[in-house]
């Protein structure tokens, strides 16, 4: 009898690392992460995937240096409740579950807030600048390092992130205080999306929800050009979004309808 394919060996399933790879990585093992996990078991180990295995070990208590999307054999020996977590977890456990709730709404503070500079029309001082003195001036009272409070291209992550940041937004704080990733450059904030890592990871659009990220491309190629935050749940083939710096004039954050096959991915914050 032939040697069956590693897929099917008992051994090889349970020591394979799983992780973000292009091509995606896929096999049964994979199914079977993505059932424990709660997404669609199509057996490829995507973005959403590696984004809900990064959310499982943040619940989880994992240490700081091991929150990104990969489940080695270990990970998946505990995420399948065959072994358990170390002790030291559980006293992180309830205090992560806490920080999830608040940032939920630290999103919500984030899209409610840019609604309100939509409404208020707040400018570019002066016209054509990319300076907006409104955000500058909350950038500075959030301890925001000086080179990004001043506000340069490209500010439509910088106002997406800024009243994240002003409700205790833990993503907003390990990239605008802490430079632990670019926040201000959308291809950047993607790949940190998809792979699970500073609290951030990509979800679907029947997934997301409002204060989500919406990374959008508008030629179709790498990289993604743009971001705002989505004001509801994606209905029909539009997005409607609050974005910083997307007109022509002089307004700094504006409302906005979109086309659905314009985004590139929806990124959710912690």
């Amino acid at each position: 009898m032939p040697e069956p394919p590693w897929f099917l060996s008992p051994v090889a399933r349970i020591t394979r690392t799983l992780r973000l790879t292009s091509p995606f990585t896929e096999g049964v093992d994979v199914v079977r992460a993505q059932r424990a996990l709660g997404v669609a078991a199509d057996g490829l180990y995507g973005p959403v995937t590696a984004g809900a295995a990064a959310l499982w070990k943040y619940a989880s208590g994992y240490p700081e240096d091991g929150l990104e999307g990969t489940l080695a054999p270990d990970d998946q020996r505990r995420l399948l409740g065959r072994e358990p977590h170390p002790a030291g977890y559980a006293v992180l456990a309830p205090a992560r579950a806490a920080a999830l709730v608040a940032g939920d709404a630290a999103r919500e503070h984030a899209v409610a807030r840019m609604e309100r500079w939509a409404a208020r029309r707040v400018r570019e001082r002066p016209p054509g600048s990319d300076r907006v003195p409104a955000l500058a001036r909350l950038a500075r009272r959030l301890g925001v390092p000086e080179p990004l409070a001043r506000m340069g291209y490209p500010w439509c992550a910088l106002a997406a992130f800024l009243p994240a940041l002003e409700a205790g937004g833990r993503s907003a704080g390990l990239g605008l205080l802490a430079g632990a990733f670019n926040p201000l450059y959308c291809p950047a904030i993607l790949t940190e999306a998809e792979h699970g890592r500073f609290g951030l990871r990509v979800v679907t659009a029947v997934a997301a929800a409002r204060g989500d990220l919406v990374l959008f491309d508008w030629r179709g190629g790498d990289p993604t050009e743009h971001l705002g935050r989505l004001r509801a749940p994606v209905a029909g083939r539009a997005v409607s979004t609050v974005d910083g710096n997307s007109g022509d004039g002089d307004l700094a954050v504006e409302l906005r309808e979109r086309p659905l096959r314009l985004v590139r991915a929806f990124v959710r914050d912690t």
